[in-house]
Formats: structure tokens, C-alpha cells, sequence
């Protein structure tokens, strides 16, 4: 694991995180294994490896592995990481082999602290300013991608593809990243999704700009020859 360093913020001093000593010990422990950019992870399973895409603030975890790190049993590791997700402090996508673990506002956490704190604090050079901005930059696309993720539609229940889709969203233009976002709030509400009438992969959502035809609500898609028009288009069949 490359090793760096997390920020810890002062106020987690008041939260109920820190007043658990083994919570907070899970906690942190949390931020220092999760994933600073966007990355893929060989997980050992039944099938033999398993390639798994993960974003910033997301990791591989398997309780068993994380005992033997905490010093604590497998019981009581699960039962604190349950506890942090219903503090709000993490998210728990569980497979049969492992779980992704992500934490919420992960670039809240690791925001840059404020420059100037003590006389001793040193100048920012040119190299700190342009890591800063693109830091910055990240924070922009993994929170808009956030959003656009938690916005867009599911099929039969499952949204396919989480870090392939990150990868294409990095592609987009900074200034396009809140259009894409109504975009998939328009395309998530429209009688396509309702009707279940080819729902789309995020992934394809993004792709050759498809997201563009849903910047704006559409009209009159309730009428049967304006609907079926629409949807033909969209579907690349007129």
C-alpha cells in the first residue's frame, strides 16, 4: 500500500465517533485504506480474480483481513463498520466475497486545511498551487459524479458499471458537469424510464454525447406519436 497521509479534522473530536475508542480506532483505519484516485483491484474469489473499479474514498474490505489489522474478532469489526454506516460516516456495498466500502464526503475530509495557521506555516510554491488546483478539480468531478450517480435511474434494480463510468465522466469538460447532472435527473423522471423502455447503462448514458438530448425536460412525450418519435430517436432508430 503507497503510504501518504489522511487529514483529520479537529471537530471529530465532538462527533459520537470519537467517544467510542474502538469506533474511532475502525474509523480511522477506514480513511487510511481508502483509494485517493481512481484505481482497480484484484480481489480473490471463487471464479479466481476479480477485477474491481474503485473511485477516491473507496475500498476493498473483507472483516477477516480487517481483524487481524484492528486486533479485534470479525464479529466486532462488522458491528462497528455497521455503526459508522448508520452514523453517516460510510457507505456498504456488499458482495458475496467482499465489500466496497465508501466514505461519505470523502473530499470533505480531505480537503486542504487552511493555509497560515502559524507564523512557521511556509510559502506556497507554484508546484503546491497547481497540485492544490488539481486537487480542487478532483473534488469537482467525484462530487458532481456523486450526484449524478445517486441521480440516474436503475435497471431491473442494479446500476451497472460504477468505475467505468467514473472513468468516462473524468473525460467530460469541467463546465458540462452540471448539465450532465439535470441531464440525469431529466432522463431518470422521463416517460422513457417510466415506460422501462431502453433504460441505459450510465456508461452509454455519457457516451458520444448522448446526455445532451435530456439537458432540457421533454415536451408532449405523453401523446403516442410524439412518445414514440422521441423514443426512436433516442434509441438511434430515426
Amino acid at each position: 500500500m503507497t503510504r501518504g497521509y489522511v487529514h483529520l479534522w479537529r471537530k471529530t473530536e465532538d462527533s459520537a465517533i470519537f467517544q467510542n475508542e474502538g469506533l474511532f480506532k475502525v474509523a480511522v483505519w477506514c480513511l487510511w485504506h481508502a483509494s485517493h484516485k481512481p484505481m482497480t483491484f484484484g480481489v480473490k474469489t471463487g471464479r479466481g480474480i476479480s477485477e474491481v473499479n474503485l473511485i477516491p474514498g473507496q475500498f476493498v474490505f473483507g472483516r477477516h483481513s480487517a481483524a487481524r489489522a484492528l486486533g479485534m474478532s470479525p464479529s466486532t469489526v462488522w458491528k462497528r463498520m455497521l455503526k459508522l454506516k448508520n452514523l453517516g460516516f460510510l457507505n456498504i456495498e456488499s458482495d458475496t466475497h467482499y465489500s466496497v466500502i465508501t466514505i461519505v464526503n470523502w473530499h470533505t475530509y480531505q480537503a486542504e486545511t487552511e493555509k497560515g495557521d502559524s507564523e512557521g506555516d511556509r510559502q506556497v510554491t507554484t508546484k503546491e498551487h497547481k497540485q492544490e488546483c488539481k486537487e480542487l478539480k478532483n473534488k469537482t468531478y467525484v462530487t458532481s459524479f456523486n450526484d449524478f450517480w445517486s441521480t440516474y435511474p436503475s435497471r431491473n434494480g442494479k446500476k451497472l458499471g460504477k468505475g467505468e463510468t467514473f472513468k468516462k465522466f473524468c473525460q467530460l469538460k469541467e463546465v458540462d458537469l452540471p448539465l450532465i447532472v439535470q441531464a440525469a435527473r431529466n432522463y431518470s423522471t422521463s416517460e422513457d424510464v417510466k415506460n422501462g423502455i431502453g433504460i441505459r447503462d450510465p456508461k452509454r448514458f455519457l457516451k458520444d454525447n448522448y446526455w445532451r438530448d435530456w439537458i432540457e425536460p421533454s415536451e408532449g412525450e405523453s401523446s403516442s406519436g410524439s412518445y414514440i418519435t422521441t423514443v426512436k430517436r433516442r434509441m438511434g432508430l430515426s
